[in-house]
């Protein structure tokens, strides 16, 4: 296996300068050193070979677009704070803003940002991801207990209701799939969706007891989905075929906000702990022994 780079947006409230990197070779990790001074680089998506980070400036909150060296090629304000999410279709960018209960549509021209439009489903929504299907965007707003469906105009389609207190997060769909997974923060359950009647077909308990609030990411590989809970530290597999709690393991520090599959690995971003950790994934699916760990400040989202 060839060695992988992995980028680690963080909360620079106390120890972190921005955005890190840290190498990633078969299992083990190595040191990480500061990529892009920035504030608050929360949340992070690939943009070709760039980086597309939300983040704070000294008149605002937006959008930095960071080239492979650190430099910062341009940057947008188009809020007063942080937003939660980002991702991009093509040469479209998407924020989700929890606080403010909004979601932002940006283009990308000659490395330069035009926002297109941004709307208020409501504030205090809690607006925390956004999905692609098929010719729609997906917001899932977690205070609403909903997942509001809008066209690419982001103008609204439609709605998913879930059980009132679950506050829905985030989602994944398979590859070529109709069915989303989805975990809910609230209640600490993994939801299964049918996309063509757009209710909940399936769901499941990621916990043993659920009085804990704080699930956070979810992750696929084969036929297993991942998915972490802060309020336990712990990340908990559930097979996909049955819908069935396989595991709840320990993910090795403080506040799993962020984790992602690499190759036959799973590397983690414990925010509290100020760690990023990996572990080996058996052929069963399960989480087994940890294979590095590393000093990363406040980390809370990570990409490759």
């Amino acid at each position: 296996m060839t060695e992988r780079i992995i980028y680690a947006g963080t909360y620079t409230g106390k120890e972190s300068e921005g955005i890190y990197r840290f190498s990633f070779n078969e299992g083990k990790l190595g040191e990480a050193d500061i990529f892009c001074r920035i504030n608050n680089p929360k949340y992070l998506c690939r943009y070709k070979d760039r980086i597309i980070a939300v983040c704070d400036f000294d008149n605002g909150s937006g959008t930095a677009l960071i080239d492979p060296e650190g430099n910062i090629l341009d940057q947008i304000s188009f809020e007063n704070e942080t937003s939660c999410y980002v991702t991009c279709k093509d040469d479209y960018i998407y924020t989700a803003n929890y606080h403010a209960g909004t979601v932002s549509k940006l283009k990308i021209t000659n490395n330069r940002f035009t926002l297109i439009k941004n709307i208020t489903i409501r504030n205090g929504a809690g607006c925390h991801q956004v999905l692609f299907y098929k010719d729609k965007i997906l917001v899932l707003c977690l205070f609403l207990d909903k997942i509001i469906i809008f066209d690419e105009d982001l103008n609204q389609a439609d709605e998913i209701i879930f059980p009132e207190g679950s506050g829905p997060r985030h989602g994944i769909f398979p590859v070529n799939g109709d069915d989303l997974y989805l975990a809910s923060e609230l209640s600490n359950e993994l939801f299964m969706i049918d996309m063509e009647t757009k209710k909940i077909s399936a769901k499941t308990d990621l916990l043993n007891k659920t009085h804990v609030k704080g699930t956070a990411a979810i992750r696929m590989k084969d036929d297993h989905l991942y998915v972490s809970t802060r309020g336990e530290d712990v990340i908990s597999v559930v097979s996909i075929i049955d819908l069935e709690l396989k595991q709840i393991h320990d993910c090795g520090g403080e506040h799993p906000r962020d984790f992602i599959i690499v190759d036959d690995h799973l590397v983690c971003a414990n925010r509290f702990s100020n760690n990023v950790v990996s572990f080996a994934l058996n052929k069963d699916g399960s989480i087994g022994e940890k294979t590095g760990e590393i000093y990363v400040p406040e980390a809370v989202s990570l990409i490759l």
